[in-house]
């Protein structure tokens, strides 16, 4: 038996969570507090980073969005609530981007934010949560908690004892069609099982170019 280890990328949940949250909150809190610290002007978020949606897929913006220094002027104005809510994405997030932390220090960071999901949650009530967990759409709510959980259990199936935490997820695939995009003469960015084939030959031929040393 094989034991294999899947979950999604880190940075895609990270800008899918600060878009969810400018749009209309999260962990039912809005984003007021995030406008205020916007408008305040002493931090990095901008009120064009809440108000006109900059750069969506932007980790660096995303990370900007839950930075330590949105919390501490959140809690100046009594936003307590935001301000946890952003603190817990923070920790999470260093826990995958960070080096230099122990496993300890990375299982507590993610345990934050995963004890906040499954708070909201009471398994044994009828019916379950449909479209939204307490204001997060269920498919990031579930595909969060299943993140933390996959990189909790790969502690105890490494021989080592640890591992990188950027080699388990699907930036890989999602780099590779990134790159088959790239290629697509039609403009259309997007490859189709009939375009399949035809991009893996085409990828195949210019790699082998590129080794080639006599080209």
């Amino acid at each position: 038996m094989q034991y294999e280890v899947k979950c999604i990328d880190a940075t895609h949940l990270l800008t899918r969570t600060r878009r969810k949250s400018y749009k209309g909150g999260l962990d039912l809190v809005n984003n007021e507090a995030w406008k205020r610290v916007a408008k305040g002007g002493n931090t990095l978020l901008t009120p064009i980073m809440i108000e006109e949606v900059t750069e969506p897929m932007s980790a660096s913006m995303a990370a900007t969005h839950f930075s330590e220094a949105v919390e501490i002027e959140m809690r100046k104005c009594d936003f307590n609530k935001s301000a946890d809510l952003c603190r817990d994405i923070r920790l999470w997030w260093e826990s995958e981007d960070s080096s230099g932390q122990t496993a300890a220090e990375r299982f507590f960071n993610r345990d934050l934010l995963r004890s906040r999901l499954l708070s909201h949650v009471n398994f044994g009530k009828f019916p379950p949560p449909t479209m939204h967990v307490a204001g997060w759409p269920w498919q990031l709510w579930e595909a969060l908690i299943s993140h933390i959980d996959a990189k909790t259990q790969l502690y105890f199936l490494c021989h080592g004892g640890s591992y990188n935490v950027r080699a388990f997820s699907s930036l890989i695939g999602e780099t590779f069609f990134s790159e088959l995009s790239l290629h697509d003469k039609t403009g259309c960015g997007t490859v189709s099982a009939e375009e399949f084939g035809r991009f893996i030959g085409t990828a195949t031929e210019q790699l082998q170019v590129r080794l080639d040393p006599n080209r």
